[in-house]
């Protein structure tokens, strides 16, 4: 592998902008609806409710498909629903995939996905480079060929961004041991619970 894959693009896929559509289309009349029909509320309130209610679900809309990862000659650039973020390839100390710390936390979320890290050792993630959207392994190996490429002859890793980056691996691995357990002894206690009622 090597730049020539180079510019990619990841964005949200057109199934899961149906979800996005979905949602708004059922939650925006539903709270529209309420607001409405609220009592004793002055008309200007409504009005102003209505729109930041508008202006929300618009912007959440936008947003969700505004978000995206690139990557081209220059380096990735990643759009977030809160502004961008851009690392030159020199930049870069690190591309990896990881197990999703919160893929048990909601219907549908990614079991795996990806970052980018920083010449401080902070990572980035890189938006729809996830196994709900692409093929992780085969894309990271093409993000890093690339990296590897044209970081330049000169670059060097920081080995302080290197404990950052083992630290943020050490955390990651605790909040998932300390989820299973957490399920575990919820699933325990439910067991004994259900054997005691039916006991008694």
């Amino acid at each position: 592998m090597s730049a020539q894959p180079l510019p990619r693009d990841y964005r949200v896929r057109s199934e899961q902008m149906t979800g996005v559509y979905i949602a708004v289309g059922i939650g925006a009349p539903g709270v529209l609806l309420t607001v409405l029909n609220m009592q004793d509320t002055p008309a200007w309130v409504k009005a102003l409710v209505i729109g930041v209610v508008l202006v929300f679900f618009g912007w959440l809309v936008v947003a969700a498909k505004r978000c995206s990862t690139s990557a081209d000659l220059k380096g990735i650039r990643v759009r977030r629903f809160t502004g961008a973020r851009t690392l030159a390839w020199e930049e870069v100390q690190d591309i990896r995939a990881a197990p999703n710390p919160s893929a048990h936390t909601a219907k549908n979320q990614p079991t795996v996905v990806s970052y980018a890290y920083d010449d401080a050792g902070r990572r980035v993630r890189l938006m729809y480079v996830d196994d709900n959207h692409v093929d992780v392994a085969r894309e990271v190996d093409a993000l890093r060929a690339a990296w590897e490429e044209l970081r330049g002859p000169d670059w060097a890793q920081d080995p302080q961004a290197l404990r950052r980056i083992a630290r943020h691996d050490v955390r990651d691995r605790r909040v998932r041991k300390a989820y299973f357990w957490t399920v575990m002894v919820i699933v325990v206690v439910f067991v004994v619970a259900m054997v005691s009622l039916f006991d008694g």
